[in-house]
């Protein structure tokens, strides 16, 4: 793993065959995760939440963030795909383990990155016909300006440029998922 800490911006990585630079810092990764807690934490103070955490991206994101929860949560888990080995989404999702009774519950999608939105946007008419209480969207990361639906994300911890980022749960055909920082691509070589 690289100690992200002492990485200079100029600094570069190979992740698989491309190689990226650092972008987000693992210090404000933190301060997004917790700002995004503190406003679930006032939104469902006293309810209970269904945390549906899409695999496998958003499963760091997810540990941090449902440990800084102050209310009940129950963790159910789906699989949802729209890149495969590519670094542009493939306009198709396949969701996968969604089998919870979410019935009169508070869900809370929790997604890493929301970049096209037909993922989140097949999700929400998924859920929607098993009639729960609520539905929310926490994703740490949104690319708005490739968005093809039109989506209300309700906790977002920051808008980014069109760009493909690894890191922090985030892969790049596979690689990355490991690193603590979130890195961009770049097509400059490695220092």
């Amino acid at each position: 793993m690289t100690d992200n800490s002492i990485i200079s911006p100029d600094h570069r990585i190979r992740v698989h065959d491309r190689t990226f630079r650092p972008y987000i810092h693992r210090d404000e990764i933190q301060d997004m995760v917790r700002d995004i807690a503190k406003r679930i934490n006032h939104d469902f103070s006293g309810q209970e939440v269904t945390a549906l955490v899409i695999l496998k991206g958003a499963m760091v994101f997810a540990s941090d963030l449902i440990r800084m929860l102050s209310m009940p949560v129950i963790v159910e888990f789906a699989r949802a795909s729209s890149y495969g080995n590519s670094m542009t989404s493939s306009g198709t999702t396949a969701i996968e383990g969604l089998l919870a009774d979410v019935t009169d519950r508070n869900v809370i999608i929790i997604e890493d990155i929301v970049d096209t939105g037909t993922t989140i946007h097949e999700l929400i008419k998924h859920l929607g016909g098993l009639q729960p209480k609520s539905i929310t969207i926490a994703a740490l990361l949104s690319k708005p300006a490739v968005h093809n639906e039109t989506l209300t994300i309700d906790y977002v911890g920051r808008e980014i440029a069109p760009d493909f980022v690894v890191g922090y749960g985030m892969d790049y055909a596979g690689h990355g998922r490991q690193l603590d920082a979130i890195w961009v691509v770049t097509e400059e070589p490695l220092a």
